[in-house]
């Protein structure tokens, strides 16, 4: 082969000489003229955070790119010059959608430029790197954790709410409370921490970690009345005479024994003393399940899989452990697929009957759990629902077509292990309806907001007219678990309604045609609360389940109350301090009640995990803020700075408390009474206003229905009071308390009407500013 130097040829240097020297790549500036001037971490939004809190967001300005602006003059002439500006890469990638690029003064001044006229037609190269703004200005990536929250994440509304915005970003006013939660967040995770078990790989090994076998059976007993009634992934028949033969030594393979390891640790979460021994089981079998045993793709070993997916799923509501199931779910995809669970079973000639269905009911019961994952963790649903042909399962008891069943059967068991089948069949063409829309949700480019809500509620509408009655709302449950069962088909339709409206409405300007649907939201969200707060109270178990399963609804749910009333206040632009007709007053009353359920609820959590804490501390933030919102000065800067102080000082005193507890629990002193949270600090000389108590008897003002404690279907708007709304009604007057709403005020007698009072009834503000 001869060796040629073309590169070095004449001709070769001559075209490098007319193509031009090839321009170095510059680093693009991507933070504001102030922070860079400071040098000072900028967040990149317009305005930032920093120059928020300096009070110059007015001056908050983003340079154009370096590489257009040390452009040679004679350079520049080759491009062609646009008449307007287009927008830097950096400015459409920002939050708050596409804004106006500005070059400092200083900066063009050496050569005698102007902004105006800078060339600024992006390259080819800067064309592809432009993306389309995510919608709803929901998304949040840096540069260290280089991951999105998309709308469905419960953090997402947190992203338009000032005060908590704040404290998320570490803002110098959080700053004390910030390094308290860091040494809770330490705390926690050392008293939550599960060793790495000792045991081998083995048969032999897992069997030693097998309970005493009545112990062993009481816990698979109670894991068949909770979550093994959800997510159909066991037979009960056949898991018990698997558990016959592993007790009696006739059956010895690792996938059986880690099967009952999974059972039972998943109903020892349930109780406080054996939730890290579940754990360490559960982390036992986690790591066998890259073992050549489980390497051969079967039934039992996605049995395995889903059931650590369960668990991990419940761990995740409690410690900060949710993007662990990302590994799992790819792991469960890649042996679902290889297996063909996602095809019809009447493909395999040699199926039986038996393992046809169980093949269906594990490939749905994945659909489900992969999606209520994407849902919670905010991210882009992954199954592919047109590519699969497996049909639902048959809603028949799988006792129906095993052989090796002995025929007893008792008509009681039947009968509820039909109507779980039920239950699981619902889900899954609830998961059919929800998961196309999710992906188009999360899609480059998604549909409209309109468009998609007209998909989602005609998919909704012929689902309901196929779920069985046992299932619908307002039907009378049997037991506890057919009650949450309902839930699990109602507060997922009502959730994703809402994540879909937040879509068109987080990151817009506030406009009077929002207000319609606004209420909508509140609805939905005030809906969600009500069925929360009724499960928790039936008893100690259901409220542990249901804080598993619905503990991201129930905080995306709150976060968004909060945020809708900061809206509907920016919207009114006036100060409701006398006026108990407006919608936003009856709103916040009815939100701090709700908001001091769940916090008194996550007080009993919080040493569960960094999840849980976090979500306890948010919700301190937010009762002492809306029980604050109306009581604004006419100084905006004043109220704003009182605000964080009062939010500050909550946040210190309840990381104070909870760090207290942690102690104590380290200290193995499980009988340590609950703590309580202090009255949220109200502001010093806060203008008072005549409120009301929203009675427990489930019917507040005027004989209106609490949405929040008792009714099924709120619906309160702007003008649900009459016209002729009577002048000179009294309003008794009332001591709040901490299981009321969480602060204490007394009227001192009998209050009136702002009219009988001879008040205005608002006072208008000028200038008002999102404090929400």
């Amino acid at each position: 082969m001869t060796l040629t130097f073309s590169h070095m040829s004449a001709d070769s240097f001559i075209e490098q000489q007319l193509k031009g020297r090839k321009r170095p790549r510059v680093r693009e500036a991507v933070s504001c003229w102030q922070c860079r001037t400071r040098k000072t971490r900028c967040d990149r939004e317009s305005p930032c955070g920093q120059c928020k809190h300096r009070g110059i967001a007015t001056e908050c300005i983003y340079s154009t790119p370096k590489d257009r602006q040390d452009v040679p003059r004679s350079r520049s002439r080759l491009r062609v010059p646009s008449s307007s500006s287009a927008p830097s890469p950096s400015a459409q990638l920002s939050p708050e959608g596409p804004t106006q690029t500005h070059t400092p003064p200083d900066s063009c001044s050496s050569r005698g430029e102007t902004p105006e006229s800078t060339p600024t037609t992006p390259s080819p190269a800067e064309k592809q790197n432009v993306a389309r703004a995510p919608r709803g200005n929901a998304y949040k990536g840096t540069a260290f954790k280089t991951r999105v929250m998309g709308l469905s994440h419960w953090l997402a509304p947190c992203n338009e709410m000032t005060v908590l915005k704040a404290m998320l970003d570490h803002s110098p006013e959080f700053h004390t409370s910030r390094k308290a939660f860091a040494e809770l967040k330490a705390q926690l995770r050392t008293y939550n921490n599960v060793s790495e078990p000792s045991v081998g790989r083995d048969s032999a090994s897992l069997r030693s970690l097998l309970p005493e076998r009545q112990e062993c059976e009481a816990w698979i007993a109670k894991y068949f009345q909770t979550y093994g009634r959800l997510y159909g992934i066991l037979d009960q028949p056949a898991f018990n005479r698997d558990l016959d033969r592993i007790y009696s030594g006739s059956l010895d393979h690792p996938v059986h024994i880690c099967k009952i390891l999974l059972a039972v640790s998943i109903a020892m979460q349930s109780s406080e003393q054996e939730r890290h021994r579940g754990r360490r089981l559960a982390r036992a079998v986690e790591n066998c399940i890259y073992t050549p045993k489980f390497q051969k793709p079967c039934c039992g070993v996605v049995q395995v899989l889903l059931l650590l997916a369960v668990m991990k799923s419940i761990l995740a509501s409690e410690t900060d452990k949710m993007y662990d199931l990302l590994p799992l779910h790819g792991l469960i995809r890649d042996i679902t697929t290889s297996m063909g669970l996602h095809r019809d079973p009447a493909f395999f000639v040699e199926v039986t009957p038996y393992f046809a269905e169980l093949r269906k009911r594990l490939w749905w019961c994945f659909v489900r759990l992969n999606l209520e994952y994407s849902i919670r963790s905010g991210t882009q649903f992954s199954l592919r629902l047109e590519e699969s042909d497996c049909p639902l399962p048959l809603p028949i008891s799988l006792r129906t077509l095993d052989r090796e069943s002995d025929g007893t059967t008792d008509s009681d068991l039947e009968r509820t292990a039909e109507n779980d089948v039920k239950f699981s069949v619902a889900a899954a063409k609830l998961a059919q309806v929800i998961g196309p829309l999710h992906q188009a949700l999360y899609s480059p480019q998604p549909p409209s907001t309109n468009e998609l809500q007209a998909r989602l509620r005609a998919g909704f509408g012929k689902f309901l007219t196929e779920l069985p009655p046992a299932l619908r709302s307002g039907a009378k449950p049997t037991d506890p678990i057919e009650e949450l069962q309902q839930s699990l088909i109602s507060i997922p339709m009502t959730s994703f309604l809402s994540i879909t409206g937040l879509g068109s409405t987080l990151g817009t300007s506030p406009e009077a045609s929002q207000r319609s649907q606004l209420l909508e939201l509140w609805d939905n969200a005030a809906s969600v609360l009500h069925q929360f707060r009724s499960l928790c109270q039936i008893s100690s178990d259901m409220s542990n389940m249901a804080c598993q399963l619905f503990w991201t609804d129930a905080a995306r749910s709150a976060m968004a109350s909060c945020w809708i009333l900061g809206r509907l206040h920016q919207l009114d632009n006036i100060r409701i301090l006398c006026h108990p007709q407006r919608t936003g007053c009856v709103f916040r009353e009815l939100l701090i009640k709700s908001l001091v359920f769940l916090q008194d609820l996550w007080q009993t959590r919080y040493h569960l995990g960094v999840v849980a804490a976090k979500f306890s501390l948010l919700l301190a933030v937010s009762i002492n803020v809306t029980s604050n919102l109306y009581a604004d000065d006419v100084n905006t800067d004043t109220f704003r700075q009182r605000l964080f102080d009062g939010a500050a000082t909550a946040a210190q005193g309840l990381i104070a408390n909870m760090l207290h507890g942690v102690q104590l629990r380290q200290q193995q002193q499980f009988s340590v009474p609950l703590i309580t949270l202090d009255p949220p600090t109200l502001m010093s000389a806060s203008v008072e206003y005549p409120t009301w108590e929203v009675s427990d008897t489930g019917v507040g003002l005027l004989g209106v229905p609490d949405p929040l404690s008792r009714a099924s279907t709120p619906l309160l708007g702007p003008d649900f009071l009459p016209f002729d709304y009577p002048t000179n009604v009294d309003f008794a007057g009332v001591m709040y308390t901490n299981n009321d709403f969480g602060f204490a005020m007394e009227t001192g007698g009998m209050f009136q009407d702002n009219m009988a009072m001879g008040l205005p009834p608002f006072v208008e503000q000028q200038g008002m500013v999102p404090l929400w």
